[in-house]
């Protein structure tokens, strides 16, 4: 019974893993740590469920909402760019929290705060593993947080948009001189963040009947799984994201963890910030 519900976790998981590598790529790329990451996918989420409640075919609702949420998050990312670009990362967290609560009205006046139903993109299907039964839904968030690792290391490592991609995020006033277009690369890398974020949400809302609140405050364990990744290793990132999503499914049936699981994320946090200044501060001793 554990090990189904540490798999069962690994849905929620994947979600954080996805989440956390579009923070870990846009810190790394653009300098920018978008606290209202799980906020644009969940917008993006809730117009896939209005859209299909009109009628619409669900997989065209998806690509529409996947499409919304890259939008909002390419006009995010111009705004960066065009006012905020030199500013810093705190500026820029500081303005993403703007975008927390302006995504978080809008979704207020537009969807409600009540619970929703989700739709389902993927059959509700299983499959013995080991003695487990292992959803179809679990298996495509995996592949798709393995995929998306692997190719975004690939993309920065071996591909000229990826270099590029880095030489404007260490150079980017020498990437502009080479003619480089620093900020429709940084605009490219928020849209791509906002559809994937989108993608991430539509994996886990059919499991958890959300809230729009609930969903956009998935960026804090996706958050935790970042800073374990430093902000910088994707799969550091993405690993941390489905430990913590297994950790919490085993949790609802360990009595002394069930009622705090949800602090589980902030635990995280803090012993990943600790660590990271612990290492700071022996690098400046050495």
């Amino acid at each position: 019974m554990l090990d189904g519900l540490i798999v069962s976790g690994l849905v929620t998981g994947s979600a954080y893993a996805i989440l956390a590598v579009c923070l870990v790529v846009l810190f790394r790329l653009v300098g920018v740590l978008n606290l209202g990451q799980a906020a644009i996918g969940g917008f993006g989420a809730y117009t896939v469920y209005a859209l299909a409640g009109t009628g619409l075919p669900l997989p065209l609702a998806a690509l529409a909402g996947i499409a919304v949420s890259a939008a909002i998050a390419a006009v995010a990312g111009w705004v960066m760019a065009r006012w905020f670009g030199e500013a810093g990362p705190v500026v820029g967290a500081v303005v993403t929290v703007v975008l927390l609560v302006v995504i978080l009205t809008a979704g207020y006046r537009l969807f409600g705060d009540a619970p929703r139903v989700m739709p389902s993109l993927v059959p509700d299907v299983s499959f013995p593993l080991a003695g487990v039964r292992v959803s179809l839904t679990t298996l495509l968030a995996l592949a798709a947080t393995l995929a998306l690792a692997a190719g975004l290391t690939l993309l920065l490592r071996r591909t000229r948009v990826g270099i590029r991609l880095q030489a404007v995020a260490e150079r980017p006033t020498s990437a502009q001189l080479l003619g480089v277009n620093a900020r429709a690369l940084s605009v490219g890398v928020w849209a791509a963040a906002g559809a994937l974020s989108a993608l991430a949400l539509l994996f886990v809302a059919p499991t958890r009947n959300p809230t729009f609140e609930s969903m956009a405050l998935l960026v804090v364990p996706a958050l935790a799984a970042a800073l374990v990744g430093a902000l910088s290793n994707v799969w550091l990132a993405a690993a941390a994201g489905l430990g913590i999503g297994a950790i919490e499914g085993a949790g609802a049936r360990v009595p002394w963890l069930a009622d705090y699981r949800g602090a589980l994320p902030f635990v995280v946090v803090i012993v990943a910030l600790v660590w990271m200044r612990r290492r700071e501060v022996w690098d400046a001793v050495r």
